[in-house]
């Protein structure tokens, strides 16, 4: 197998083919290689997180807590706290589903918030509705400001030094490492898909036999015959990025190449999508979709004047072919397809 592999390869050497081969790994690669890079640049960006996620939380008095200016400054903010006591707030974060006429429709209590007593200071706690504990853990933030104005200003009148006694921060004690779990259940999958992209393309530079446009035109008989033959006609006529020569047509993508040859081709027809918004009418699209004898569509996106040329060129090429769409044909197909083809093969004889 190596040794048809490399003679194969010495055979396409500076053909199209395989210039479509080197394209199509490249770009496989850069995927790859791009998942990599996007993963490592999150983990990057999170490691203060990721840090304390493995980490864990650590535990923190009322004193140490209460000499903290910021809590971005502390390496390690996921952490655990015990009050004398905790008071309920009567403060709760509510999540509500309004329909499109401002109606709510239902409300769900997603959070509550506490008050942690720390010896004389007091410290406002974001937990779960159910949890009203004197000891919490969670991730030390900034005070958001909306909290700080429904808990500690409405107490500035009575209590003029409610802003001196409480701490200028909060715990929120939500789910520290629900972020972590759910960035392992993205990221793990797409590095794993990753490192799969970059196996394949280094078989299929191993063994170009693996890649799937060398399997797609195996059908057509000899690897080395075609790859020469296309190689001939890749210079041909230009529809769009439909390459149109004398008995091959071609339609690279950016990790494929679509072939089809020509005096396969058993039907053919242009196809119309209407597109509409809200029910009114925004315009057409239009495609060439040929089927070959082995049953492979090709659909060849264009306007509906390259879509009428392609299809004239190929009425010239093979006229016994079928061309044009109904539903009767369809399912005449898609019920026997072999009768089809013979069909068809019937036309050529006779032509």
């Amino acid at each position: 197998m190596e040794a048809e592999s490399d003679f194969l390869g010495a055979q396409l050497q500076g053909t199209y083919i395989q210039r479509q081969l080197a394209r199509t790994n490249r770009n496989f690669f850069l995927v790859g290689l791009g998942l990599i890079v996007a993963v490592t640049s999150y983990g990057v960006s999170a490691s203060r997180y990721f840090y304390n996620f493995f980490k864990g939380p650590v535990e923190m008095s009322a004193e140490a807590i209460a000499t903290v200016r910021s809590p971005e400054t502390l390496e390690r903010y996921f952490v655990s706290i015990k009050g004398d006591d905790s008071i309920d707030s009567g403060l709760q974060y509510v999540e509500k589903q309004v329909s499109q006429s401002g109606v709510v429709e239902s409300q769900t209590v997603k959070a509550g918030y506490s008050i942690l007593v720390l010896g004389k200071r007091f410290l406002i706690v974001k937990r779960a509705p159910a949890d009203n504990s004197k000891q919490y853990e969670g991730a030390l933030m900034d005070l958001p400001a909306d909290v700080h104005s429904q808990i500690i200003t409405p107490l500035l009148p009575d209590y003029p030094n409610a802003e001196a006694a409480f701490l200028p921060m909060m715990l929120d004690a939500t789910g520290f490492r629900d972020e972590g779990y759910i960035a392992a259940a993205i990221c793990i999958p797409v590095l794993l898909c990753a490192l799969w992209i970059i196996w394949r393309v280094r078989t299929r530079i191993e063994n170009p036999l693996r890649h799937p446009i060398l399997n797609s035109l195996s059908r057509y008989g000899s690897l080395a015959n075609s790859a020469r033959q296309i190689d001939a006609e890749s210079n041909g006529k230009r529809l769009g990025e439909v390459v149109l020569g004398q008995t091959w047509i071609l339609l690279p993508s950016l990790f494929f190449l679509r072939v089809c040859h020509i005096p396969n081709v058993i039907w053919a027809y242009k196809k119309v999508t209407k597109h509409s918004v809200n029910f009114i009418p925004t315009g057409k699209s239009y495609a060439t979709v040929i089927v070959d004898r082995y049953g492979n569509p090709l659909e060849l996106s264009a306007t509906e004047a390259k879509a009428n040329e392609i299809l004239r060129v190929l009425c010239d090429k093979v006229p016994w072919a079928v061309f044009g769409f109904s539903e009767e044909l369809s399912s005449a197909a898609r019920a026997d397809w072999a009768g089809f083809v013979a069909a068809v093969d019937e036309r050529r004889l006779r032509s």
